[in-house]
């Protein structure tokens, strides 16, 4: 099936076709404005909230928009002069490795603070001395995006993703209509994420998992970008990439988790807390690997339904 057929396709549902309603045809162009504005504007945002640092949803949605800005770029280089958006890019990488910091130790934070709750009160205490430890990290990480955040390099980010979205750099393709283009951009990182998971061993290691997880999300975020385009069958595939990279996301947590307890537990008197919250850790890690491969099916039957996968990669395991 070629891209325009796939891309017009009906999309099944269970038993049920679902028709797309019109959409509008955009030039890609249009939607490297589209696609950037949004997530710009969901970076300032959420800046005032990152900074203050009492609600952790700031620094969660200001990373959120430094991926997928990351993830833009990469997916419309076809049509962007590469000097600028290759700057831009690294300067979001930079930006992203404080929030990732500091977002890393919220999750981690948020996942002990529920796990010590359920411990008797007899040894909760045990568990305190833990978070304590935890919320001197987390202190610090706070401080050290405060700092970044107040930077002239990074107010030059913000004015560079201004200018960016006002006159982007773009090439002559860019005036070509966007539903081909985003078609084959999806079609291209699902090809790449399903022969990834192909050649997964049977027991693959979490490092191997988190290099999927890596390759699913500009999947999604991609995918996302062609819902308004590519219609409800594209919408349908962008929340089953999310589903997987929600599954895959508690395995990573788990496994960051793990390490974090392997230092903390080098103290003896942390060591009957680490070794609870440890084995809370690891039955939910067992749980997301035996969730994701089922997860990893229903994206394959998104993206079969829209001609993008026309094999389905065998699932490890």
């Amino acid at each position: 099936m070629d891209a325009s057929a796939g891309a017009r396709a009906e999309v099944t549902s269970g038993d049920a076709a679902v028709g797309d309603a019109p959409r509008p045809l955009r030039s890609v162009g249009e939607l490297v404005r589209l696609a950037m504005a949004a997530d710009v504007a969901r970076l300032i945002a959420s800046d005032p909230i990152a900074r203050i640092g009492e609600d952790p949803e700031g620094v969660h949605q200001a990373r959120v928009a430094t991926r997928r800005l990351r993830s833009h770029l990469a997916t419309f280089s076809p049509v962007l002069r590469h000097g600028a958006s290759r700057q831009l890019s690294g300067e979001l990488r930079w930006l992203g490795r404080s929030l990732g910091h500091a977002r890393d130790l919220d999750v981690l934070a948020a996942r002990f603070h529920r796990t010590v709750e359920a411990f008797d009160p007899m040894t909760r205490e045990d568990g305190q001395v833990l978070l304590a430890l935890m919320d001197a990290e987390r202190a610090g990480a706070a401080k050290v995006l405060h700092s970044v955040m107040g930077s002239k390099r990074y107010a030059a980010l913000l004015s560079m993703l201004g200018s960016f979205v006002a006159a982007p750099r773009f090439r002559s393709s860019a005036g070509l209509p966007g539903e081909p283009f985003l078609f084959e951009a999806i079609k291209a990182r699902l090809d790449t994420l399903a022969a990834t998971i192909a050649a997964l061993s049977s027991t693959p290691p979490d490092t191997q998992l988190h290099e999927v997880r890596i390759l699913a999300k500009p999947a999604r975020y991609a995918a996302e970008l062609g819902g308004p385009v590519l219609g409800d069958g594209c919408v349908r595939l962008a929340r089953r990439l999310a589903d997987l990279c929600d599954e895959l996301g508690l395995l990573n947590d788990g496994a960051r988790a793990n390490l974090w307890l392997d230092e903390a537990g080098a103290d003896p008197v942390r060591a009957l807390a680490v070794a609870r919250i440890r084995a809370v850790e690891i039955d939910s890690m067992t749980d997301a690997r035996g969730e994701w491969p089922r997860r990893w099916e229903r994206v394959q039957a998104a993206a079969a339904a829209l001609g993008i996968l026309e094999v389905d990669p065998p699932i490890p395991g």
